[in-house]
């Protein structure tokens, strides 16, 4: 008797498609730079704000977005929310400056499934983006 059929876990689709949401044009490059690194995920686009976060999620249903907690219009944690009430599938990394313990517990209560801190970024949000498609928690902040 299989178990699978039963775990909250998705499988990692071949190709993740990652929408990334920073206010910081500097840093949306160095993000899709690492991403695009690995095969496997394609930056399917980007965002500025928290609002155009939302408009773009919804309009290219990426596997998961990549969201920075302070920005313009709408903050990350408003983003999220509203993503995931309208796209329950779709993913969300907070890839924060801010480790305070608070953003991370606001994040959880969200049902944000990693939060990386912009200081412990590299393969670690690969490994986030990873983790997070397959229903996994993966907090990184220390």
């Amino acid at each position: 008797m299989s178990s699978s059929a039963h775990s909250p876990q998705r499988e990692v689709p071949r190709r993740v498609r990652v929408l990334i949401a920073d206010d910081h044009p500097v840093v949306k490059k160095m993000v899709r730079s690492l991403l695009e690194e690995y095969p496997h995920i394609e930056v399917c686009g980007e965002a500025a704000d928290g609002l155009q976060a939302v408009e773009e999620a919804q309009k290219l249903r990426p596997d998961v977005v990549v969201l920075n907690v302070t920005m313009p219009v709408l903050n990350g944690f408003e983003a999220a929310r509203i993503i995931k009430g309208r796209l329950p599938e779709t993913a969300i990394v907070i890839l924060s400056a801010n480790a305070d313990q608070g953003f991370v517990e606001e994040a959880r209560k969200i049902g944000v499934h990693a939060y990386v801190a912009k200081s412990k970024a590299g393969e670690a949000l690969v490994k986030a983006v990873e983790k997070a498609v397959s229903g996994e928690d993966f907090y990184l902040v220390e």
